[in-house]
């Protein structure tokens, strides 16, 4: 299937901000999630991944970011979907853009 395409604005409905240094992804942010992404960042971190996913938006989603990496939080989104995944997905505070699981 297709990747879903949004703006910018329409991903950041999917991602709540918990505390000062913590966020969730919610389900449906990438398509057959099947639990809650969570992410743990600093002032600098959290600005690269939300820039990172800024310029993926723009880019319609597809050939736009850099060398190919996907944005740490689809990957964070990837990993909750995969089988078998139970609770959360989760991405520590030296989260980054990649080709793998940002975790």
């Amino acid at each position: 299937p297709a990747m879903v395409v949004r703006t910018y604005e329409e991903e950041c409905q999917f991602v709540q901000k918990l505390d000062a240094t913590s966020y969730r992804i919610n389900k449906g942010f990438v398509d057959n999630m099947n639990v809650p992404g969570h992410f743990y960042v600093n002032e600098e971190i959290k600005t690269l991944l939300f820039d990172e996913l800024k310029q993926f938006s723009r880019s319609g989603g597809g050939g736009g970011h850099v060398g190919g990496f996907l944005p740490a939080m689809k990957q964070i989104g990837n990993v909750a979907a995969l089988p078998g995944i139970v609770g959360k997905s989760i991405a520590l505070p030296d989260v980054h853009a990649g080709y793998g699981f940002a975790i």
